[in-house]
């Protein structure tokens, strides 16, 4: 592998650092319950991520519904309550991710975390799962801050911990991970082959540098 300069990581949460599909499907299925909606599969769940969760909650919806603004409105308002009773069953990291994330931060690389998800559940999630704080900065979804591709939230990362977006770059598993390096101008995009995402489809978006197993981040970036 080639070594990529950079000052700053920025990594996606779901499929990337955490397998967080069972609790995400735990939480949409008990808000699908109370729309009287039919439940659905983890695959079916797992197909539906990458592009925050009112498209999730979209994506849910039989094909009758799925231009139904009024029911996806609805489905999300309980959807962000019943996640909230199911996402800290999140209990660890994927295999091999905790160690090579505390060698970067020792070899002196900034790390943050950019995800769709709700920002409140980043927070709270990365806290849980690094209790070390090797992330400088967490960044989830809110009202004010797009999602990705949008490039905000990635710039203002840079913008807060004073790295220049050339001196950045994004670790994910998706498309829109892929997308939003692109649209920042960071140097370099990472695509991780453990995710949830078909590698053909990431290829096609021009992810062309593929990690599969964490360890072989700590070749890349030395």
């Amino acid at each position: 592998m080639t070594p990529i300069n950079a000052k700053l990581l920025i990594f996606d949460l779901d499929g990337t650092l955490a397998d967080t599909i069972s609790a995400i499907t735990d939480g949409m299925n008990l808000a699908l319950d109370e729309c009287g909606l039919p439940r659905r599969s983890v695959d079916h769940v797992r197909r539906s991520l990458g592009d925050g969760a009112r498209m999730l909650c979209r994506r849910m919806l039989p094909p009758e519904l799925y231009n139904d603004d009024a029911i996806t409105d609805r489905l999300l308002e309980i959807y962000n309550r019943t996640y909230g009773l199911t996402y800290m069953n999140t209990r660890e990291n994927y295999s091999g991710i905790s160690d090579t994330v505390r060698e970067l931060k020792r070899r002196g690389y900034i790390l943050a975390v950019l995800s769709n998800k709700q920002d409140a559940y980043v927070k709270n999630l990365i806290s849980f799962l690094f209790p070390n704080g090797e992330f400088s900065l967490s960044f989830g979804n809110t009202p004010e801050r797009h999602r990705k591709p949008d490039p905000a939230g990635a710039l203002e990362l840079c913008r807060t911990l004073g790295i220049s977006p050339e001196d950045a770059v994004m670790i994910g598993d998706g498309e829109t991970d892929v997308r939003v390096a692109q649209n920042a101008g960071f140097s370099a995009h990472v695509t991780v082959t453990w995710g949830y995402r078909p590698i053909d489809l990431l290829r096609s978006c021009g992810a062309d540098v593929f990690v599969d197993r964490p360890e072989e981040l700590l070749e890349l970036f030395l």
